[in-house]
């Protein structure tokens, strides 16, 4: 419901990825059901701690929720996500995007390349996708 969403209206994506970051599209798939961080970064080859800093986003927005739970065997804690699916679709319709105060938002500076469909990254966003463009799922690479 909320992928759909932000994959047909483009206001609701770039709203989304203004607040919570472009990671924050990459994780949303994973969210359907309660599920950890660990688990997301197993699957998308992502430190767990960049999928926290996403989840805390939410978070702070009151968007998710989490349970913690002992591992008896590791004797650490998990924590468990839900993502609360119709506050955020919502939000990402009502909440306007932040206003940057940065002039030089406007003419983005692509210095990573999509090697498969020509996709323009940042260094932040190609980092974010671990180099793997999140279309078509080929290298990014420099531009130079």
């Amino acid at each position: 419901m909320v992928n759909r969403l932000i994959s047909r209206n483009v206001d609701a994506k770039n709203n989304a990825v203004q607040h919570f970051g472009e990671l924050f599209i990459v994780i949303l798939p994973y969210l359907k059901r309660p599920v950890s961080a660990e688990y997301i970064s197993k699957k998308i080859r992502i430190k767990p701690s960049r999928i926290r800093a996403v989840l805390n986003r939410l978070f702070n927005y009151n968007l998710i929720d989490y349970k913690r739970c002992f591992d008896d065997d590791t004797g650490k804690y998990t924590y468990v996500w839900t993502l609360k699916k119709e506050k955020l679709k919502r939000f990402l319709k009502d909440v306007p995007a932040p206003v940057s105060n940065s002039d030089d938002d406007d003419s983005a500076v692509y210095d990573f390349v999509c090697t498969g469909c020509k996709q323009g990254y940042t260094f932040d966003a190609a980092a974010d996708y671990s180099f793997r463009c999140y279309k078509c799922g080929a290298f990014i690479d420099s531009g130079a």
